[in-house]
């Protein structure tokens, strides 16, 4: 199964937890008519529709539901390539009663379905791809396939064709409980939105909602946004990335600071220190000034003394403050 399946492969990712909302949703707003077959389509090709469909069915069977989805798109079928798996039998094949080899076969739906890496998720694949996929999809045969999955699934999801291309999913919108309408952010037309629900409202379907994606959307906005879901032990990629930068930086400034420190020790150890020693750091001319200052602490408190004759050892406090300077600078 490929990595499309976000529902399955990372699901506690922001993405999968709004697969969840929207199954969530479509649970909720049937609730007073029954929800059990709904059907996914847009309005043009590549508005990602097929991974909706896949990562909806997804939710579905990950909440305890027996989902069935069927690839109802007989001419561009996507579903066996996402879940990875064979293509036929599959639709076509039963709804024109012939086999994979081309021979004319009475063919058991239930025959054609396969279960996938998911639980509780089966397939329905599109099958070979026919010359007539409208004139199939209007036979009593798709009616009757219908009933049947009905009585064995709990949720079954059609991803149909483009509507505005082709009739395929007009006809399927007739016979299914809801509609679901996929756009994509700044690439459908909103004409074309209108168009598709003016057609499938024309036929009697019944349309649920509309799902907008590739919606542009910042990393950090998702992190503020989907905190909860933000407890897997396995950072992301971008995460790793930052790391690995930020490592990176700090081995090259280790690198040069210690390049700089071997430096100083070696012009150090050349020089002779006589005194104190002129230091080229803001610290040591810090240091330096505390000696300058202690010093002149020292000789006012001679002066301040009683003795008149010169004092050669100075304060106990003096000379504790001159033995931390030695030591610093040792």
């Amino acid at each position: 199964m490929r990595k499309e399946i976000i529902t399955q492969s990372d699901p506690k990712s922001p993405i999968s937890e709004v697969f969840r909302a929207l199954r969530t949703n479509i649970q909720f707003m049937n609730k007073a008519s029954d929800c059990q077959t709904i059907l996914t389509t847009s309005t043009v090709q590549a508005e990602g529709k097929s991974w909706i469909s896949a990562n909806l069915a997804t939710a579905f069977a990950q909440s305890g539901s027996k989902t069935l989805i069927i690839d109802a798109d007989m001419r561009k079928p996507r579903q066996h390539k996402i879940f990875q798996m064979n293509n036929v039998p599959g639709l076509s094949n039963y709804l024109s009663e012939i086999n994979d080899l081309g021979r004319r076969q009475k063919i058991d739906g239930m025959n054609c379905v396969k279960q996938t890496e998911v639980e509780n998720l089966y397939l329905l694949p599109s099958g070979n791809i026919p010359p007539n996929p409208s004139e199939l999809l209007m036979s009593d045969k798709i009616i009757e396939l219908i009933d049947e999955v009905t009585k064995n699934f709990d949720v079954v999801i059609f991803d149909g064709a483009p509507c505005l291309l082709v009739t395929d999913s007009t006809i399927i919108s007739r016979l299914v409980d809801s509609t679901i309408l996929v756009t994509s952010y700044k690439y459908t037309k909103i004409d074309d939105l209108k168009e598709a629900k003016k057609r499938i409202k024309r036929v009697g379907g019944n349309i649920a909602g509309v799902v907008l994606n590739r919606v542009e959307i910042s990393n950090k906005k998702y992190e503020e946004k989907y905190y909860y879901a933000s407890t897997s032990n396995t950072p992301s990629l971008q995460t790793e990335r930052r790391v690995r930068k930020t490592n990176r930086n700090y081995e090259d400034n280790d690198s040069e600071n210690d390049e700089k420190i071997k430096n100083v020790f070696e012009k150090n150890s050349k020089e002779e220190i006589h005194g104190i020693k002129k230091q080229d750091t803001k610290v040591d001319e810090y240091i330096n000034e505390k000696i300058k200052d202690t010093q002149r602490q020292i000789q006012d408190e001679i002066r301040s003394t009683k003795f008149k004759s010169k004092v050669e050892v100075p304060s106990d406090k003096a000379k504790e403050i001159l033995d931390s300077i030695k030591k610093y600078k040792d």
